[in-house]
């Protein structure tokens, strides 16, 4: 088994010619020079050459986040190989984010990250409200791969890293403006304060408003997926010695929107025939311009967050140079989604998701570094508190009378971990050897309560009938106000991933590794259970094992980094979601064994000072080595890895020059393709994504000298061949609704640096 592992990774590295893993974004390089800048990054929690870490890394700066117009994750999607986000089905502040085949694609609570988010080195617990603007970023990094040492919170697939700018200390800032296609306007902007003593701050903030793309023609709203949000950001700090920082921030993100448009493109086994005409009426293969909705009323988020960051550096210790850090973490959540799922201004299919949680996090870290040793020793500690009241209108046609969904849970993660790193002074220092390992306990303490509405009131003892407390007959049991009781359950999980990394040095430009690492992700239990015997027995972890071989290169003097990684990840357990259209929900089912193998290049030139040229390509291969059924029988033939694309490309091409005798400017267009790809589990052609390309362009005059500052003007397009593709859809058994996405859009912006 070994053997062939390292067979995948080595004919994947070969077909590729070269290995290596991290890829510097177009402006990391210096617009005045011909060479590559040196990219500073902190995937492995401190500071260190992007090109000097053992890891799969892809790192976009401010300029390469304007660029390809991302102030979120979603808009990130496209650039780093082997990453995919989208929103999930019916609203867009939720994510699904899938990293080399490992993905959570469902907003549910109860559910766990696949891909860990981190904001200014504090976990997002949930991917639910994950989509929100940063408002004011130094920059993005894509850790891919199990991070399962310095990492916590089931970062199993990978880590998504939000780095906002900082107090500087001195006078300075900017502001932006902009309208666009329906309706688009937008401002955002920052100041940063000239220092007063120890103290300096900087604070950032944005608003946005704009019509939706398709205009809903039934009554609930005007239109679907309109834009209606703002938030800010402050960063405080206080320096009262060289050796002692106190960093404190504050994020606010507010949206106030209406659903997206969920559009039938397939009704054929609708089975009511008095109400076929409307539904036939409205489904459509192709994205239509509007459909009516009935129901189609909010999907609104408020988002809270305060992090407290103490960092202390006591140097020339008996055990090297030493920062001991503490990084204090507090997020609030609030969504709102009143969605329609049916396609039409039936009352067919209605639902309301109203999410309350709360996150409290404390990690320490001791971070050590002498000639030959870099060390980092920390703990971990996590904790969660959430509700959920989701009521469902299944088929009531005007009807008032709903099926209950009441969820929620208390959950805590603790963590000890150590990782270093160890450069021996044989073979002139061109070894590194590291070591890592993460102790992690996670306890989920839940309650649920269900009634099947329609069950309930023909035979209450039916155990599909609801999840709540009974008797041992069967028969509900009421509290003293004659309630039904929610059921309780809960369970500790704990595992060991320890991790290891070679690496070599061939010459100052050509740095290559060898890694074996592992992640966790703890059981839980369903969210959506019908009964009480599902809901109890909940699903089990899931573990990885993930060999990684690549090597860092810059060539043609600094001109060219070209970097490719080849990878191979086995996992036990894995938590593949099935989507379960009775309860218009999603369940956990461990598929056994899985093994998921592939490769990535990344590659950025400068061929001339002024042009910047990028190609990232990913290969995926995805494969159910054992998945049984309820029944005992191997189904491996029959399931597959939602949002897992086989091939993905993304070129980019940037040229900037001085027309004028005035400003420079620059020209920016990029290109991206996916391939066919999976919604779910199961191979289902009316939710199966057809491969897709979408081009996009930026044209930007900068460096404009006005007063004691500079204008800059830009127009943007994005999608400009407007492709129809869908980015997420559902198949209800009756009909499957797609969730189409934006066409073309387009805009100006004008910005002023000062």
């Amino acid at each position: 088994m070994h053997t062939l592992k390292l067979n995948r990774i080595a004919a994947a590295m070969l077909s590729m010619g070269l290995v290596s893993s991290a890829v510097v974004a177009p402006q990391a390089v210096a617009q005045n020079s011909s060479v590559l800048e040196v990219v500073v990054v902190t995937a492995q929690r401190r500071e260190e050459n992007l090109q000097e870490t053992p890891l799969s890394v892809t790192a976009l700066d401010t300029a390469t986040l304007a660029d390809i117009r991302a102030t979120d994750i979603y808009g990130i999607s496209d650039f780093a190989p082997n990453l995919h986000i989208t929103p999930t089905i019916g609203g867009s502040v939720n994510a699904a984010i899938s990293i080399r085949g490992a993905v959570n694609a469902n907003n549910n609570l109860s559910r766990d990250n696949a891909v860990g988010l981190y904001l200014d080195g504090v976990p997002i617990g949930k991917t639910s409200g994950a989509i929100f603007d940063a408002t004011d970023l130094e920059r993005m990094e894509v850790l891919r791969g199990p991070q399962g040492t310095l990492y916590g919170k089931n970062t199993i697939g990978g880590a998504i890293n939000l780095v906002p700018k900082k107090p500087s200390g001195e006078l300075g800032g900017n502001i932006m403006v902009g309208a666009g296609s329906e309706g688009l306007l937008e401002a955002r902007g920052s100041v940063d304060l000239p220092a007063m003593g120890m103290f300096s701050a900087r604070a950032s903030g944005f608003w946005r408003e704009r019509d939706g793309f398709f205009e809903n023609d039934g009554p609930s709203s005007k239109d679907f997926d309109n834009k209606d949000q703002w938030g800010g950001r402050i960063d405080l700090r206080l320096q009262p010695g060289d050796n002692f920082t106190v960093d404190y921030a504050y994020d606010r993100f507010e949206a106030e929107q209406n659903p997206t448009m969920l559009a039938i493109t397939n009704s054929d086994g609708f089975p009511f025939p008095g109400f076929q005409p409307v539904v036939e009426a409205a489904t459509s293969s192709g994205r239509p311009n509007s459909i009516a909705n009935d129901s189609a009323i909010a999907s609104d988020v408020n988002i809270k967050g305060h992090n407290l960051t103490l960092a202390y550096q006591i140097p020339d210790t008996a055990i090297g140079d030493l920062t001991l850090k503490s990084i204090t973490g507090y997020r609030d959540l609030q969504t709102l989604s009143q969605s329609d799922f049916d396609g039409t201004e039936l009352d067919m299919f209605r639902f309301i998701i109203d999410n309350e949680f709360e996150q409290t996090t404390q990690e320490f870290q001791l971070l050590g570094s002498t000639e030959s040793l870099q060390y980092v020793l920390g703990f971990f500690y996590y904790e969660d508190e959430w509700e959920t009241d989701n009521p469902r209108w299944i088929f009531q046609f005007g009807g008032d009378t709903f099926d209950t969904s009441q969820r929620g849970a208390k959950d805590e993660s603790i963590a000890v971990f150590g990782q270093m790193t160890w450069t021996p002074d044989a073979w002139d220092k061109r070894m590194d050897l590291t070591l890592g390992a993460r102790w992690t306990e996670e306890t989920k303490d839940v309650h649920s309560l269900w009634q099947d509405v329609s069950i309930y009131a023909d035979d209450p003892t039916d155990p599909n009938a609801g999840v709540f407390v009974r008797d041992a007959a069967g028969n509900p049991v009421f509290d003293e106000s004659g309630n039904l009781i929610p059921m309780q359950a809960k369970d500790t999980w704990d595992e060991v991933t320890p991790m290891g990394v070679v690496g070599w040095r061939f010459s100052d430009d050509v740095n290559a590794y060898f890694k074996i690492s592992s992640g966790f992700k703890s059981g839980g239990f369903y969210g959506v259970a019908t009964n009480n015997a599902s809901f109890t027995s909940g699903f089990d972890p899931e573990t990885i094992l993930s060999y990684e071989l690549g090597v860092k290169s810059r060539l043609a003097d600094n001109r060219v980094q070209l970097n490719i990684s080849a990878f191979f990840n086995e996992y036990d357990d894995f938590q593949a979601g099935l989507f379960i259209p009775e309860v218009v929900g999603t369940v956990v089912v461990n598929a056994g064994e899985a093994e998921m193998w592939g490769g990535e290049i990344e590659l950025l030139a400068r061929p001339i000072a002024n042009l910047d040229l990028t190609f990232n390509y990913s290969y995926l291969d995805t494969e159910y080595v054992d998945f049984k059924d309820g029944d005992g029988n191997d189904i491996s033939g029959e399931r597959e890895f939602a949002y897992s694309p086989e091939n993905t490309v993304y070129l980019a091409a940037k040229y900037t020059f001085d027309p004028f005798d005035f400003g420079t400017l620059s020209l920016h267009a990029d290109y991206a393709w996916k391939d066919d790809l999976y919604i779910g589990i199961v191979d289902d052609p009316t939710t199966n994504i057809d491969a897709y390309g979408l081009w996009n362009a930026r044209a930007e005059l900068n460096d404009i000298t006005v007063g004691s500052g500079s204008l800059r003007v830009a127009v943007w397009g994005r999608n400009l061949g407007d492709e129809e593709y869908w980015n997420t859809a559902i198949n209800l058994s009756v009909m499957t609704v797609n969730q189409w996405a934006d066409p073309l859009s387009y805009g100006v912006e004008v910005a002023y640096d000062f």
